[in-house]
């Protein structure tokens, strides 16, 4: 018996379920890292919208000649806002998706004239999927300079800034 030289073209049905059930073990397998990386990039944007909310009240206190606070709510979503409204162009702000709680001295942030602070203060923003997952802010007293960092992940309920570690 004689069979044909013409060889059928594609793949079978057991290729075809060998790739999917490679696909699936790779999805479930990425599935929570990728989460986790899109709750990170999440808080970090959070962290830097707020950021450039106090650099913004700060650049218009100096530009205007006149004081400028921002108001910073806590909790989840919270809003930041400028008094007066002028004082953030680019308008107030929403965080979405995660939370926010501040330390002693920062409800509000105050800049002078001259772009200087009167209080200090530790701001933290935490992802609401990820408590753990934390981000800080400090406003230091006088100059108004700031600096940001990563929060230590075994403090979720305090906002000081000894553990506003600098970022790797």
């Amino acid at each position: 018996m004689r069979f044909s030289a013409v060889r059928e073209q594609g793949m079978t049905l057991i290729e075809i379920l060998i790739v999917l059930t490679v696909a699936a073990i790779l999805a479930v397998a990425v599935t929570p890292s990728f989460l986790y990386w899109l709750e990170t990039q999440r808080v970090n944007q959070a962290l830097e919208s707020l950021e450039g909310a106090l650099r913004e009240a700060q650049r218009e206190a100096m530009r205007r000649n006149q004081t400028c606070r921002v108001t910073i709510n806590t909790g989840t979503n919270p809003t930041i806002a400028g008094d007066p409204p002028q004082c953030l162009p680019n308008g107030s702000r929403q965080l979405e998706n995660v939370t926010l709680r501040r330390g002693i001295g920062t409800a509000a942030v105050r800049f002078g004239f001259q772009g200087r602070t009167s209080s200090t203060g530790t701001i933290v923003i935490a992802s609401t999927s990820h408590p753990t997952l934390q981000r800080c802010l400090v406003v230091s007293l006088g100059l108004g300079i700031m600096r940001t960092g990563n929060y230590l992940a075994t403090d979720t309920t305090d906002a000081t800034a000894a553990n506003c570690q600098a970022r790797n």
